[in-house]
């Protein structure tokens, strides 16, 4: 009788000691696979720090009068939020789905060595400012993010030459995960199979690489000339509006770090789980140069509320919309595939997880279209309407696409794994679980902006209480989601792992059987070619 439960143990410790092992083997990879586990990591360790933050926020936020000693409390919060997010999870998880883009498409990353420095010296950089309190919010906007007075200081720890020194910090990041961007082009190109076309999923990897590396920079120069200015004020003066122009030709392509790469992932495996071939692959190729371009272009579009000349105006409502058209094509070729299809796999939670990353692009950027009208834009400028968007973007798209790729990632990793029907269920039951109350938050948000309700503040009127008091709830229901769909793919993994025996075969239709440790090198030898 007590046979049972101790094999149960046994299993279980060995599953954990193998997941904890590939752990360890992440911090330091020896090839694609690893570095893409590496970022992913990070990944996902930003997300519960920003997430941690951003509940922290809601804890305040459900009281409409907030007394202002609450001010550094909440507004570090804020920061942290929002650092973890944009300059923390959303340059990791891009290089994690680039990188992962390239090892489904044959190719491999060379300086697998040098990705790994760049991630420890890069991600502990970031770190060592954020532990200083920045209490500035992410935009640190001067003249707030230089100030070090009685009346307000921009970090709540560091004082003096220490800001300096965490801004260098911050710069140092970004300059790293520029090399890193470029590293992964230079080994797609050095390692592109010969007489081949790349596939739609590392195409997007490689161009969206392309723009990190060139719009990166804009924020690394920014990072620097604050640290300049604490070393020798005199000699390096900060002008307001320089600065804000330099910030915002990376503050704005920022945003399609991880959901351009994550189109490249919807058109690869969207198909897969339609049954058939994607609608138009040319359509899908030709829409890069029109992302890619438009992307670093419109900008201006966040400085509605500035005394803009006409001229520019019109540009920045022209040139959004035709960005905007671009989306729309993306999910015209992905629609048209699903509807033209033998019927989709959504009891696969891959497929599932992708569906829902495209279905809720769709109702999170349709309340984009409107954003760049100038007789609309200052009526929900810095408002909820704002936050509603762009969250219900990350809710969906980023954090669902993102889960898929992972999902996928654990299948890659040992071959033959595949999750169970039980599993599955579960595992669409928890995305479910995740994104029906955050679609609900995001347009609680959306609807509270619309009528007055002001981003980034503790005191508000009592007539938007029900409404912090709904997003708080409804978060709280949704977290559980996510942590059942990602605890679900790891236990199925690690059981899988601790009941597969040494030397176990993987045998495929019309494929000679071979062990589980032959199928892993022959993978990891034809992806590192």
């Amino acid at each position: 009788m007590m046979k049972t439960p101790l094999l149960i143990l046994d299993k279980i410790s060995k599953g954990l000691s193998s997941i904890f092992s590939k752990i360890g083997k992440g911090a330091n990879p020896k090839d694609t696979l690893g570095v893409v586990w590496l970022y992913t990591l990070g990944s996902v360790a930003w997300l519960m720090a920003l997430g941690i933050a951003a509940m922290n926020m809601r804890t305040y936020l459900v009281n409409d009068a907030n007394s202002p000693s609450v001010g550094p409390v909440y507004y570090t919060a804020l920061t942290l939020h929002g650092w973890g997010a944009m300059l923390g999870f959303v340059p990791n998880a891009a290089l994690a789905v680039i990188a992962y883009s390239l090892y489904k498409s044959g190719m491999s990353i060379r300086h697998v060595k040098l990705m790994a420095a760049l991630f420890w010296i890069s991600n502990l950089a970031l770190v060592f400012a954020m532990l200083g309190g920045p209490d500035m919010g992410w935009y640190m906007y001067p003249p707030l993010a230089i100030e070090d007075n009685a009346v307000f200081r921009a970090f709540l720890i560091y004082t003096g030459k220490m800001i300096g020194v965490a801004y260098t910090a911050m710069a140092v990041e970004a300059i790293l995960q520029t090399v890193a961007s470029i590293v992964l082009v230079v080994d797609a190109y050095q390692t592109k199979p010969k007489g081949e076309r790349i596939n739609i999923f590392a195409a997007y990897g490689v161009a969206f690489a392309i723009i990190i590396a060139m719009t990166l920079p804009a924020l690394a120069g920014a990072e620097l000339w604050y640290a300049l200015y604490f070393f020798f004020p005199r000699v390096f003066p900060v002008d307001s509006l320089l600065w804000v122009i330099l910030f915002w030709f990376y503050g704005h392509p920022v945003v399609y770090y991880v959901p351009f790469p994550l189109f490249g992932a919807l058109y690869y495996f969207v198909p897969k789980y339609a049954n058939r071939e994607l609608f138009s692959e040319k359509w899908a190729r030709w829409n890069i140069y029109l992302l890619a371009i438009g992307s670093m272009l419109i900008w201006v579009h966040h400085l509605q509320t500035w005394p803009l000349p006409v001229p520019i105006r019109l540009w920045v409502n022209l040139s959004t919309l035709v960005l905007a058209s671009g989306s729309g094509l993306t999910v015209l070729n992905l629609g048209l595939t699903i509807l033209f299809s033998k019927g989709y796999n959504f009891r696969d939670p891959i497929g599932m997880t992708f569906l829902i990353a495209l279905i809720g692009f769709i109702l999170g950027g349709i309340q984009a279209i409107f954003l760049p009208e100038n007789p609309i834009n200052p009526i929900v400028h810095d408002t909820y309407y704002i936050v509603g968007h762009f969250h219900l973007i990350i809710w969906t798209l980023i954090v669902m696409g993102f889960t898929g790729v992972f999902l996928d990632m654990l299948k890659s990793t040992l071959p033959g794994f595949n999750y169970s029907e039980r599993g599955s269920k579960l595992m669409i039951i928890g995305a479910l679980l995740w994104t029906v109350p955050f679609l609900l938050v995001g347009y609680l948000m959306s609807t509270a902006g619309y009528l007055g309700l002001i981003r980034r503040v503790i005191a508000y009127a009592p007539m938007f209480q029900p409404y912090m008091e709904g997003m708080s709830l409804l978060a709280e229901i949704g977290i559980p989601g996510l942590v059942i769909v990602l605890t679900t793919a790891i236990s199925e993994y690690v059981a899988y792992s601790a009941s597969r025996p040494t030397g176990v075969t993987v045998a495929s239709a019309g494929l000679p059987s071979v062990s589980a440790q032959e199928a892993k090198d022959v993978i990891d030898s034809n992806a590192n070619k």
